[in-house]
This record gives structure tokens, sequence and C-alpha cells, in this order.
């Protein structure tokens, strides 16, 4: 019953932002704070889905984020429909996921974030070579879109993936996951086929990194490799659900919103100092709130007192 509340709560949120935003006068920086929000979002999640539930720390997200990106504006300057093109770029992401998932998830540890490091290197270089997505130039969106509908869609993406993680956090799946986290080797040895769930977790996730840079490609317009392909994104996959709470369904969101919060803040009063805050804060969130951001507010935040109420007494 709970979880179902929360589903409803979480699609009533976002079904709200999407239609009043555009249509309340809300300023348009603010509604580009939301949209980053939602983006960065659906990103943690995507990463949390994967690395979050198995422990497997991936740097390959921000790259499946932007071939998703490539794939949609390609689909789209071909004249395909954005249902299409969305589609498309889920499905060729999640088929590169599969050839990365057979070749390096039943590699461990240090050895697999080196492994994803690579791809990420890898696609960079691919896309700059490629004539069919612009080179080194880059690509752009032959047609315009109105705002609100990367915003909607983000905004819907974003729900969609919180809703999944957690569907996926308290189900069979969600505790198989968490046991390879915990004890791969043991996991096995009980009969969970940790390979498996691994490949599909991460094709998972893949399409919803997919989605999120094929949206943003609607919204950006215009595509340059150096800067879809940067590690900048990758590192805002791990960043969000690091300072929210790892393996949670509801990190992220908390995660979003500082992280966008902040960096709007750094951005203006110390630009230069960004990268470097952003480093030390998840330092201190790995010294000191190792469960992140969300797990700590809930400790803060008073509870209800437990037990049945007494009878007041007349008189």
């Amino acid at each position: 019953m709970r979880k179902t509340i929360e589903i409803v709560a979480i699609a009533i949120i976002a079904a709200i932002l999407a239609f009043a935003l555009p249509r309340l006068g809300v300023s348009p920086y603010l509604r580009t704070l939301v949209y980053y929000s939602a983006f960065y979002l659906a990103l943690g999640q995507a990463w949390n889905l994967m690395s979050g539930l198995t422990g497997y720390v991936s740097f390959a997200h921000g790259a499946l984020a932007g071939i998703g990106a490539y794939a949609a504006v390609m689909a789209l300057n071909a004249d395909w429909s954005v249902a299409e093109s969305l589609v498309l770029a889920a499905a060729v992401t999640m088929l590169i996921s599969l050839l990365i998932g057979v070749t390096s998830l039943r590699l461990r540890g240090v050895s697999f974030t080196f492994a994803t490091l690579f791809f990420q290197q890898l696609a960079l270089l691919v896309l700059r070579k490629l004539p069919a997505s612009g080179g080194p130039g880059g690509l752009a969106l032959e047609e315009i879109f109105p705002v609100w509908l990367p915003h909607a869609l983000m905004l819907a993406l974003a729900a969609a993936a919180t809703i999944l993680m957690l569907l996926v956090r308290g189900s069979r799946l969600g505790i198989r996951l968490l046991a390879i986290k915990g004890d791969e080797d043991a996991a096995v040895a009980v009969g969970i086929a940790a390979t498996r769930l691994k490949l599909g977790v991460f094709c998972a996730s893949a399409a919803i990194a997919a989605l999120a840079g094929a949206v943003h490609g609607l919204f950006a317009a215009s595509l340059y490799p150096d800067v879809v392909f940067s590690i900048d994104f990758s590192l805002v996959a791990l960043a969000v659900p690091m300072i929210g709470g790892v393996a949670t369904a509801f990190g992220p969101v908390i995660g979003a919103v500082f992280y966008v919060g902040l960096g709007e803040l750094l951005q203006i009063y110390a630009p230069s100092l960004h990268l470097t805050v952003i480093g030390l804060l998840l330092v201190c969130i790995v010294l000191f709130l190792p469960a992140g951001l969300a797990p700590g507010l809930a400790a803060i935040l008073p509870r209800p007192a437990a037990g049945r109420l007494k009878p007041v007494r007349e008189g």
C-alpha cells in the first residue's frame, strides 16, 4: 500500500510540474533548473539501478547518454518521429551496452571501472571520426521543437526511472542484486545467476541513460562530441546517487536537487572552484555520511511516537 502511494505521488508531482511550469509564468531560469534536476535525476537513477544495486562502479553512463543523444538526433534529421527516435536511441544503446557487458562484466572492482572509462574515451574517438555524426564539428538538430516538449519528456523520464528503482529495490530481483553487491561468490554459491542479472540490469540502466541523452538532444539542439562525451556527465551520474543515497529510490532525488542548487551557487560565487568543491563534497559524504543525505535526513526528522495512545481521563 505504501509503495502504491509513493508511486502515485511521484506521478502526480511530475505531471503537475510538466503542466504548470510552462503555463504559470514561471521564469525560464527556474524552468531550466527544474529541467536539469530532472536530467541529472534520470542519469543518477540509471547509474543507481546498475552500480548502486550491484556495487559495480560504472563511468560509462555519460557515454551511453551521449550515444542515445546522437542516435535520436540522427533519426530526427532523417524524418523519424520523436517517439520512433527515442525507441531507436534506447534500442541502439542497449545493444551497445550488451556488447560492453559481455566483455567487461566478468571483471570486478577497479578493473570493471577502468573498462568503462576506456569505453567512454573510445566512444568519443569514434564519434569524432564518424562522418555521419558530423565529426569534430558536431551535429545540429534540423527541426526546432517547442521548449515544453523536452521539459515534459525529461520530467516523465525522471519520474519513471524513480518508480522503476522503487519497484526493483523492493523486489526479489533487488534482493538478489544486493546479494551480488554484498558477496558475489556467496550469491553464486546459493544459485543466483550473477552474470545474467548484472547484464540485464546494465542494459536496462543503459536504456534509461540513452533516453535521458535523447531528450537532452531535443533540448540542446546541437551536439558536440567533446561536450556530449565529456567525463562530466559520467561524474554527475555517479555523484547524484552518492550525495543523496546509493541503492535508494529517493536518494538521487535529493542528490539531483542538491547538485543543481550547489552548482548554481558555485557558478555565481566561485566558478573556478566548481569541480573542486563538488569533489571535496563527495569525499566528505563518503567519509562522514557514507549512506548519503537521504538516510541522514530521515534520522534527523521527527518520527511519530510508536505504540498505542493512552486514553485521556476526564475530570
